[in-house]
């Protein structure tokens, strides 16, 4: 018994330590796929305060989107697009 529970404890901690070396990023990475996208939102957002990233912003965009969030979703993706320009919105092709 006291074997499972020592094994229990040396699990836990090791999930506990590979959780504390994720960065900000990963951390929010691993919420938005879990489904929490508030708090993936909310990292990403602190994360963007510091330093505008384009990537960020376009991940924050992303989220509000798949929350059904289209007003926000579309200023996170206007900021990643303003920031680099690789991040421009996919528009229909003309017909011709």
């Amino acid at each position: 018994m006291r074997i499972v529970a020592a094994a229990l404890v040396i699990l836990l901690l090791s999930v506990s330590l590979v959780w504390a070396q994720k960065t900000p990023m990963e951390k929010a990475h691993a919420l938005y796929f879990q489904g929490r996208m508030e708090e993936a939102i909310g990292i990403m957002k602190e994360e963007a305060g510091g330093k505008p990233d384009p990537q960020t912003y376009y991940f924050i965009g992303y989220a509000y989107y798949k929350m059904k969030k289209m007003d926000l979703a579309k200023e996170y993706f206007d900021k990643a697009y303003q920031l680099e320009p690789f991040y421009a919105p996919i528009t229909p092709k003309e017909k011709k």
